[in-house]
């Protein structure tokens, strides 16, 4: 493994470990759970996309206990609760706002990359691409953002695919002016 690809595994272990603590305190602001409600509350409301490991989870608790950010309450001797602190609070309005901050830089590069335009959203998509954290839109209500998360995905993935087809046909463009410069040389 190179060193470049060294450095983006371990931003990329740095992104998923910030991404699913927030999500945990999330969880335990709403609740007092252990730690498999609390990945089951992932889960749930990530639509199954994050479905992070037992291990994960229970390192990310005991590093959110080291920082004191939440604490643990023994029910018995096979079952801790864990329960965010004052700390945890103040810290996840904090990330909150970063979140939101970055989503924002986010939508601006997609926006521009795939060429979205706001006249081609439908409404579900504004909504989900406006300002708010994508953490709280997904743990305030989940049942109702099932239905703005897929059409965000599906509108997401159909200018995607727009654009791709784009390049394809670009591609095939510069193949067929090629074939018709060289037509005796087999390219493949």
């Amino acid at each position: 493994m190179s060193m470049v690809e060294e450095i983006a595994e371990k931003f990329e272990k740095a992104m998923k470990k910030g991404f699913i603590s927030t999500l945990i305190l999330l969880v335990l602001e709403r609740e007092q759970m252990h730690g498999r409600q609390i990945k089951s509350a992932i889960e749930e409301r990530t639509f199954g996309v994050w479905t992070p490991t037992d291990s994960t989870i229970y390192t990310i608790l005991k590093d959110l206990r080291e920082k004191g950010l939440i604490q643990q309450q023994n029910m018995d001797e096979k079952v801790i609760i864990y329960e965010i602190t004052d700390d945890g609070k103040n810290t996840l309005k904090i990330m909150m706002k970063k979140e939101q901050e970055i989503r924002e830089s986010i939508r601006s590069i997609i926006t521009t990359t795939f060429g979205f335009k706001d006249e081609l959203m439908d409404t579900d998509a504004k909504n989900f691409l406006n300002p708010g954290s994508f953490f709280s839109k997904m743990f305030t209500n989940p049942e109702n953002q099932t239905l703005k998360v897929l059409n965000f995905q599906r509108v997401f993935m159909k200018k995607k695919v727009e654009v791709l087809n784009k390049m394809l046909q670009s591609i095939e463009d510069k193949i067929s002016k090629l074939e018709k410069e060289t037509p005796n040389e087999n390219i493949l």
